[in-house]
């Protein structure tokens, strides 16, 4: 199997596993998944520009973008968050579990096989994928409104405030 077909499969198949799931997690867990998709492109274009990884495989039109991070990264964060939402220690767990695999044993056989070339030792990219399940984790508890952020707590605008009613306001209207 050619590296193109590798990753065509891997995007595909992802995407189709969706059709397992109910539309309403697909639904309620897209929107941590774009936000992954999103984070994991603007991590892997540092990565190359400092020179953590380089990748060597292209594919249209994901020029110089993995076809992971909006394919089995996205997806699978989707399943990840559909069976540990909730749950923080299941899903640091799963994600500990599922990273160690990818940044230890995956990453590596990837190198073999020419799709990116990797600088960075291991466990550094292992501490890359935690924090970022943390900063994903925090991201859906701001997205379902479980985590609210106040900088000044219990503070309205004056234009939320009622009026008082002034009955000497109807007596003014009254003479004009």
């Amino acid at each position: 199997m050619n590296n193109q077909t590798l990753l065509w499969a891997s995007f595909i198949v992802s995407w189709l596993s969706l059709l397992f799931l109910k539309n309403e997690d697909v639904r309620r867990y897209m929107p941590v998944a774009l936000f992954a998709g999103i984070i994991t492109t603007v991590v892997m274009e540092f990565g190359i520009v400092f020179g953590w990884w380089l990748p060597t495989e292209d594919v249209f039109p994901f020029l110089h973008m993995s076809i992971f991070s909006y394919g089995a990264y996205l997806v699978g964060t989707i399943w990840i968050f559909k069976y540990t939402y909730g749950h923080i220690w299941k899903f640091l767990a799963a994600n500990a579990v599922i990273d160690f695999v990818l940044d230890f044993g995956l990453t590596k056989w990837f190198v073999q096989l020419g799709l990116f070339e990797v600088y960075l030792p291991s466990y550094q990219l292992y501490f890359i994928s935690i924090f970022l399940a943390f900063l994903l984790y925090g991201y859906q508890m701001w997205q379902a409104g479980e985590l609210k952020i106040e900088l000044v707590p219990h503070v309205q605008p004056a234009a939320v405030k009622p009026l008082v009613n002034d009955p000497s306001d109807e007596l003014d209207e009254r003479k004009d």
